[in-house]
């Protein structure tokens, strides 16, 4: 499953829900506003098991660096391309 964040405020509870539930078969991907949950959540996220990535042009939008924000996670940052790539080989989709 790919859940999709685009949003920067979550109810915590909520988000942790999400990120202790999705499997190593799932991802989680930020984009729009939902970056700054990226970087809000972050001690949530470290023990997710499900691959995590951000759209490169959403962090630039913000003038946000990864390495600097989230130096514990592995994110993988996407551009429009390999976002198309991802959203066909994870099915179904959540969006939040």
């Amino acid at each position: 499953m790919l859940y999709t964040f685009a949003h920067a405020s979550y109810d915590l509870h909520l988000f942790e829900q999400y990120a202790q539930s999705a499997s190593c078969n799932d991802a989680l991907l930020f984009w729009q506003d939902g970056v700054w949950a990226l970087f809000k959540h972050a001690s949530v996220l470290a023990d997710c098991k499900a691959d995590l990535y951000v759209l490169q042009q959403d962090l630039e939008a913000r003038n946000l660096c990864l390495t600097q924000l989230a130096p514990n996670l592995s994110v993988k940052a996407l551009n429009l391309s390999d976002w198309v790539v991802l959203t066909e080989r994870y099915t179904p989709q959540f969006t939040r």
